[in-house]
């Protein structure tokens, strides 16, 4: 029985062998039919056939030849190559988002209904992370409208009305955005002044002349001393014009603008610029009675936009800091010509005049078009132009198309407050205890100086313990749905 077990064993390996020599024998034929060849078969291979060694040469000649002269064409492409245009430097106002609000109606810190600066200030957050603007632009912080604000005994260029704060608390404000990396411009308005003004005095005035055409639709002339001066806004409305052809006031507004320059802000917007010098006879009015656009955007106008530039730029040159000029022609009506005429304000290559003009292409009721656009507009401007589909003229309205228009053409786009929102709220008054406190401005749309809408109940806006009944009723009473709380929330959830 043990024979049988060991004869078994040596029967499985002897099967076990020959299945392994069976699976073996093609290799070991191919390697006694193709050897590999030694170092002694090389070296007899170089003796009996030298030819071998020779192309093998010419091979490594050929490699390292091609080699070099990839290397050498590499080098002679790179320096003889046209080289790539240096990527210009822009300034801020080319290259950031612009943020215009109005500071009276856009945050209250102290509880009286009225935006501060301290308010603005605190909304830093917002404006540079949710709406994503790297300048800001403040409206006039002593404006001619609403008159309902506390009133000033002799305004001046170089104030801040009390209701918006203190001296300090602009610079506080300059040194928070600064520290974001966010500039700030203010507005200044050059063409017309509260009667309360330090410069309204008739040495400095326009003497009311026969022709009574003006924005507002009524006589042109404000008394001033018992006599009458020439008013854009007209008759009753405690606002006079300037004027900005005499060397006197020139000089007084050029100390206006230096006095902010050195204050630290970035750059001066000119309010109602197309109106500054009012001059020439019109033999039409092409798009209101009240005011004929021949009066318009003047050679008068231009002389002084591009005076308040050399200014700015000498500033700029004595600081090491730039800063901007930007023209606002104001209200200048809708489709006043078929052309943009504020290209004017920018001056001449020789002359310059602002650095950007705001234009209102985009704005309510200009039958937005791209086309329309492009074909008002001269292919050297447009980088200078300011794109605004709401502005303190134009009430703001719900509009993609002209909201994309803005940002995907070239030029700067600015956001007026509140159109972030896509709102379009009704051009009626909210209550008489929020800004702008039942009054309407003289020829804007109540609908651009409404308060934020921050939130349905007024939280976001001020602290007061009355904001949440005002806001109910502004809200209801101008059909506002869209709040900052709301479309921040819907963010956050997508």
């Amino acid at each position: 029985m043990g024979d049988h077990g060991i004869g078994s064993g040596d029967s499985v390996n002897m099967e076990d062998k020959a299945l392994i020599d069976k699976q073996i024998e093609p290799t070991e034929k191919l390697e006694d039919e193709y050897p590999l060849l030694t170092k002694e078969d090389l070296l007899r291979l170089d003796v009996e056939q030298p030819i071998w060694r020779r192309v093998r040469i010419a091979l490594i000649v050929l490699f390292w030849a091609v080699w070099i002269c990839l290397i050498v064409a590499s080098i002679l492409y790179i320096v003889f190559s046209p080289k790539c245009p240096p990527r210009p430097v822009q300034s801020f106002w080319q290259s950031k988002v612009g943020y215009w609000v109005n500071p009276f109606s856009f945050k209250d810190s102290n509880g009286d209904l009225v935006g501060d600066l301290k308010g603005l200030l605190s909304a830093g957050d917002y404006i540079q992370k949710s709406v994503g603007a790297g300048f800001v632009i403040l409206t006039a912080m002593s404006p001619l409208y609403p008159k309902k604000l506390a009133a000033v005994a002799n305004v001046s260029f170089e104030d801040i009305h009390p209701s918006l704060g203190t001296m300090d608390d602009l610079g506080a404000l300059l040194r928070g955005f600064k520290k974001r990396g966010m500039q700030t411009v203010i507005s200044l308005n050059f063409n017309s002044v509260p009667l309360s003004h330090e410069l309204a005095h008739p040495a400095y005035l326009i003497a009311a002349g026969s022709v009574a055409k003006v924005r507002a639709g009524n006589d042109s002339a404000e008394l001033v001393g018992g006599k009458g001066f020439y008013s854009t806004y007209g008759m009753g409305s405690g606002v006079v014009d300037l004027n900005l052809k005499s060397p006197e006031v020139m000089e007084k507004v050029k100390g206006a603008v230096r006095f902010w320059l050195h204050k630290g802000v970035d750059g001066i917007l000119l309010s109602d610029a197309a109106f500054f010098v009012e001059e020439g006879r019109c033999g039409t009015s092409a798009w209101m009675d009240e005011f004929p656009t021949c009066k318009l955007y003047t050679n008068g106008t231009v002389s002084v936009v591009q005076e308040l530039r050399k200014v700015v730029d000498e500033v700029s040159s004595e600081t090491s800091r730039q800063r901007v000029l930007i023209a606002d022609p104001g209200n200048t009506g809708y489709g006043a010509s078929k052309s943009e005429d504020a290209e004017k304000l920018l001056g001449t290559e020789e002359v310059p005049g602002a650095h950007l003009v705001i234009s209102q292409q985009f704005a309510f009721n200009r039958g937005v078009s791209v086309k329309s656009y492009l074909d008002s507009t001269t292919a050297s401007a447009r980088s200078k132009m300011a794109l605004v589909v709401a502005s303190p003229s134009d009430k703001p309205y719900s509009s993609v198309y002209s909201t994309a228009s803005t940002f995907l053409l070239q030029g700067t786009p600015v956001i007026y407050a509140g159109s972030e929102l896509g709102w379009s709220p009704l051009s009626a008054l909210p209550p008489p205890m929020l800004y702008p406190f039942g009054e309407r401005p003289i020829v804007d749309d109540v609908s651009s100086h409404l308060p934020m809408p921050w939130d349905s109940h007024g939280v976001g806006f001020s602290d007061s313990e009355k904001v949440g009944t005002a806001y109910a009723a502004y809200f209801a009473g101008l059909g506002v749905v869209e709040t900052v709380e709301v479309i921040v929330c819907s963010r956050a959830c997508v």
